[in-house]
């Protein structure tokens, strides 16, 4: 095949450029409050990437970039919303799950935190109109959505993150299924077929959850909300209707198939930005090249172990610490171990082959070519790294989505779940550690969902930024809602037209009983009649 002359290509550029829409740049507004790393990984992710298309992005946060970047504005309420990372302990957070949860964030991140933040000048800024006018305001599924009085009252058009695949208070705001006789509730540790009791669990979970939402986190927020905007300024959940897309951090590869409206888009990945699935040293040599080399010399692989940036691995029970040291030991020194631990009192006793720190780049430690097994939280940023890469895992779950997610990862066959309550011992540890590290299966699994995690159009990223520039070029996109998202429960779920068919056929019963009784007696009259007449004969 002979390769086209410059010209022909330059041609066939210009023919492309020309066919594709023009990029005009924009004014995003990002409300992201929320100081936990993990969910904010996922918002400056997308921030940065709208700002690398042109775009001039202002974000509001609790966590700043570490360096100024262009088209970028910085608006940082550390000050008032310390950040979240390495500050809680096993003992906090060991159990805080399940319908604990919106009580919890309530405290935490409901009517309080909405007035701490209002009441920062930087807020105060952006509704005075000091940093200009917006084309699209960003906000987080996660807690209270006070937030979402910005968009309503700077009429401009609202898109939300969810850092997850599915809080049970999505979705309303878009028209969502949520029906749980087939699709999980998060606080349902199961996944699979179900039985009669486990539907009727899994549907109790999701009422309560949402009902829960609405008493400790929504209502009150209401009330914090009209104090700041006026009386008459609507219900949160009236402004969330106007929600022209909702992006959640799910894909089919490692969620779960589920019906989406088309203002519901996956972007699962969007924090690994256009990166490739190659397993490389090169990235990590640059950055810990001693760490790196160290690496290299592991005859049949390296561990890595992180257990995310909210609770401390160094904040385990001492036996639980001891217990992991003495299973990696036991491995023996073709395996190496990389150990995201924040303190030194292990330092003098640690076996040959582990190495802890209290930071690493984790996706590089990843992508090493040596890294065959991920020891982790199961928080969906660090789980989809390495199953981007296609790392098996072993999932610690300890609170919030975390149990969910390790009982999602072990139905697709990519992991096995250690419970913190009872499993964290040598021998169930080790255990574990030989299925995984002996057996092809999850290796085989874990690649296989790995291909299916980037096979798709476009990155999550280029997806991402697309949509947002899409809602902004029609100002809007309402026309994605499905009507379904605006009736009453009990028309959407078709009760009155069940009710009608019942009363027709309870009226229709009724009626055919009555003329058959009624013909009936006719009948016994008649041949009482006839009867009585033979008699008198």
């Amino acid at each position: 095949m002979v390769a086209p002359t410059l010209p022909a290509t330059v041609i066939a550029l210009v023919i492309i450029g020309a066919a594709l829409p023009p990029v005009v740049p924009f004014r995003v507004l990002g409300l992201f409050p929320f100081q936990g790393h993990s969910h904010n990984i996922m918002s400056k992710s997308l921030m940065e990437g709208l700002a690398d298309r042109g775009h001039e992005v202002v974000m509001l946060s609790s966590l700043p970039l570490m360096k100024p970047r262009a088209n970028y504005t910085d608006l940082s309420l550390a000050a008032q919303l310390p950040p979240v990372i390495n500050t809680m302990t096993y003992d906090q957070l060991a159990n805080a799950h399940g319908l604990q949860l919106p009580v919890w964030f309530g405290e935490a991140w409901g009517a309080s935190w909405c007035r701490t933040v209002f009441e920062s000048q930087h807020f105060q800024d952006i509704m005075k109109g000091k940093y200009g006018k917006f084309d699209v305001v960003f906000t987080e599924v996660f807690a209270s959505d006070c937030w979402a009085v910005v968009p309503f009252k700077l009429n401009v058009p609202l898109i939300s993150l969810d850092s997850q695949p599915d809080h049970p208070w999505m979705h309303d705001r878009v028209g969502a299924i949520n029906n749980p006789s087939y699709l999980f509730s998060t606080n349902v540790y199961h996944v699979g077929p179900m039985n009669l009791w486990q539907r009727a669990r899994n549907t109790y979970q999701l009422l309560a959850a949402q009902y829960l939402f609405k008493v400790h986190i929504q209502d009150p927020s209401d009330e914090v909300v009209r104090e700041f905007f006026g009386a008459d300024t609507p219900p949160i959940s009236e402004m969330l209707r106007s929600t022209s897309l909702v992006m959640i951090n799910g894909h089919v590869s490692f969620t779960l198939a589920r019906p989406l409206p088309p203002n519901t888009l996956e972007v699962g990945g969007l924090h690994l930005k256009n990166r490739r699935p190659d397993r490389s040293s090169a990235p990590l040599e640059s950055e810990l090249p001693e760490l790196s080399r160290w690496m290299d010399g592991a005859e049949r692989g390296v561990i890595l172990m992180a257990l995310g940036s909210i609770v401390t691995s160094s904040s385990l029970p001492k036996p639980a610490v001891q217990a992991f040291l003495d299973a990696f030991a036991a491995l023996g020194p073709h395996y190496r171990v990389v150990w995201k631990y924040e303190a030194d009192d292990i330092a003098d006793s640690l076996p040959p082959n582990v190495r802890i720190a209290s930071w690493l780049p984790q996706f590089d430690v990843l992508a090493h070519p040596k890294t065959v097994l991920f020891v982790g939280h199961a928080g969906l940023m660090g789980s989809s790294e390495a199953m981007f890469l296609g790392v098996p895992l072993v999932c610690i779950p300890m609170f919030s989505d975390q149990p969910f997610n390790a009982a999602l990862f072990e139905y697709k066959g990519i992991s096995v779940t250690l419970d913190h309550r009872r499993d964290l011992n040598k021998d169930t540890i080790l255990a574990v550690l030989r299925k995984i590290l002996d057996t092809d299966k999850y290796r085989s699994r874990s690649r296989e969902i790995a291909a299916l995690f980037s096979d798709r159009p476009r990155s999550a990223m280029d997806e991402a930024v697309w949509w947002t520039e899409y809602v902004v070029r029609h100002r809007g996109a309402r026309h994605l809602r499905p009507l379904g998202a605006d009736l009453p429960l009990y028309q959407y779920l078709l009760l009155d037209v069940a009710a009608v068919v019942l009363a027709v056929g309870i009226v229709t019963l009724v009626l055919a009983w009555l003329l058959t009784s009624a013909a009936l007696r006719a009948l016994q009259a008649a041949l009482r009649s006839r009867g009585n007449k033979r008699k008198n004969d």
